[in-house]
């Protein structure tokens, strides 16, 4: 637990919100009605799992799989490849196609708008990441003092 709280914010959010995004892809996602004419309609719960949700629970496994990585193990990551841009790509994909998912769905849930919260949530990790990456690239930012108005009188 330790180890878990001196990681930064973003993976923190990535690595908590990344696998529970995955479990809910076995959850309901939409609700498909069928007429059965006269006898009457019934109403199939869908898990998240069609087209747009394996390559939703791909690129899930992809975020996390390259945190996981660069956090817990000693695997050493090439430093010509920019990882945490990567990530950052992945993370907006993950949350542009849990949003593409969800509107192309007839019949979503309004669980599914959670899910697509948590894949926000996923991509908001990797921002942050990325953006204290770039922040500690660029070094300290060096202010100008701002001298205001003055009067000429």
């Amino acid at each position: 637990m330790a180890k878990f709280k001196a990681l930064s914010r973003g993976t923190q959010l990535v690595l908590v919100a990344g696998p529970l995004l995955f479990l809910s892809l076995f959850f309901t996602w939409q609700n498909e009605s069928v007429n059965y004419g006269r006898a009457g309609r019934a109403t199939m719960p869908l898990d998240g799992f069609d087209a747009w949700g394996l390559l939703l629970a791909l690129l899930v496994l992809a975020t996390v799989t390259i945190v996981v990585l660069d956090e817990f193990t000693n695997v050493e990551m090439s430093e010509d490849v920019p990882w945490a841009t990567i990530t950052f790509a992945l993370g907006l994909a993950v949350a542009a196609i849990a949003v593409l998912k969800n509107l192309t769905d007839a019949g979503s849930t309004w669980e599914s708008y959670g899910f697509v919260a948590l894949a926000c949530v996923v991509a908001l990790g990797t921002y942050l990441d990325w953006a204290a990456l770039r922040r500690s690239q660029r070094g300290p930012v060096l202010t100008r003092k701002r001298r205001g108005l003055r009067s000429t009188a």
